[in-house]
């Protein structure tokens, strides 16, 4: 056989193998199920959803809260504000103008709240609104955090321009009755809680490549004690009683999330649990804690920035966790990247946010 023949012999099969494989992947190659959009876990309404969970919202959330009578309240996407009543079949729409671009809520115990909006940080405003009222109000410009007194009768919020304003104050949820708590505050970038009546809690504000602090401001001596010294990626959140909080913090690098709890000046960290306290939510007795708590953490991810920068999804196992005794009882295994928990009067029904598809699920859990 010629050179010239063997290499004739050589294309034509390469041509042939070609050609089939061409056929095989176009017509006889099974598809691979579609991936669903709600992740693991959730279903959209309208779809058959696990039995555990109960959807709420017919449309995407921004965030939700039970309210002091046990209804749930949640924003949608489009700045609208829904009440969802124990017993009801769909949620109702509140008589309340929408908010454009809402970003986010800050809720009070009794309803009333403060939608923050805007599309980046140069136009971010905040809006107080007490639909039981009908009022909807604009706060002042440059407000970089704000939260509700633990009554829900006042706001501390925290103002600053980047060049000459660095201030914290107080007033009605409306902004009436303004009163100056620290005019020349020395720290920046920082977000507020509010755990006791004369005690407003302050944390830098978290980055995984950023050490931390977190302090307590005294509202009558104005007496600010650190409780919390250099740790990166800290973020924090307050017992209902306002003598405990939970933290999260991460190594230098921004990896390895580690939750703890703090209470009578003493840390001590929660064996075994790797989450953000964005993920987490205390019961009522102020003792146990609710989590969902991510199978595993991307390699590369610096925490808590890129999970809020949405740059990547986790599924989770909802706990249940006893802060004194460190008893965790597991509750759902695989329910997908859950956001947003809240918890009833009566420690029995969970809200989440899947945050797959943005949609709001009540979970009844077991006396």
């Amino acid at each position: 056989m010629s050179k010239k023949t063997f290499y004739i012999i050589l294309i034509v099969l390469a041509g042939l193998i070609i050609i089939g494989g061409i056929i095989w992947y176009f017509i006889f190659k099974p598809s691979a199920p579609a991936a669903s959009p709600e992740g693991l876990g959730f279903t959209a309404p309208g779809k058959e959803a696990p039995k555990e969970w109960t959807p709420i919202s017919e449309s995407r959330v921004i965030s939700a809260h039970f309210s002091d009578d046990d209804s749930i309240l949640f924003y949608d996407f489009s700045g609208n504000l829904w009440q969802f009543k124990d017993g009801s079949q769909k949620p109702t729409l509140m008589d309340q103008t929408a908010t454009e671009n809402p970003a986010e809520a800050i809720w009070s115990i009794n309803g009333k709240n403060i939608v923050k909006a805007g599309l980046n940080q140069s136009d971010v405003n905040y809006t107080f609104s007490d639909f039981s009222k009908k009022i909807l109000t604009n706060l002042r410009a440059n407000i970089k955090s704000v939260v509700f007194s633990p009554d829900g009768s006042k706001i501390a919020y925290y103002l600053s321009d980047g060049l000459n304003t660095n201030s914290l104050y107080t007033s009605n949820p409306d902004g009436k009755s303004q009163k100056s708590l620290i005019g020349a505050l020395k720290l920046r970038d920082i977000n507020l809680m509010w755990p006791k009546n004369n005690i407003i809690s302050i944390t830098s504000r978290p980055g995984g490549l950023v050490a931390g602090n977190l302090w307590t401001l005294n509202t009558v001596n104005l007496g600010l004690t650190r409780l919390i010294d250099r740790l990166f990626g800290l973020e924090a959140l307050w017992s209902p009683d306002g003598g405990s909080f939970i933290y999260s913090y991460t190594d230098q690098n921004g990896q390895s999330p580690k939750l703890a709890i703090y209470k009578n000046g003493v840390s001590k960290n929660i064996n075994n649990i790797s989450t953000l306290v964005d993920k987490c939510v205390w019961a009522k007795n102020s003792i146990n804690i609710y989590c969902a708590v991510p199978q595993s953490w991307p390699d590369s991810a610096a925490l808590p920035d890129d999970y809020h920068k949405n740059t990547f999804l986790t599924t989770d196992d909802l706990w249940e966790i006893n802060t004194e005794t460190g008893e965790k009882n597991l509750i759902l295994q695989g329910v997908g990247d859950v956001l947003s928990l809240d918890i009833n009067s009566n420690n029995n029904n969970l809200i989440l946010i899947s945050r797959n598809s943005r949609f709001l699920y009540q979970l009844h859990l077991t006396p």
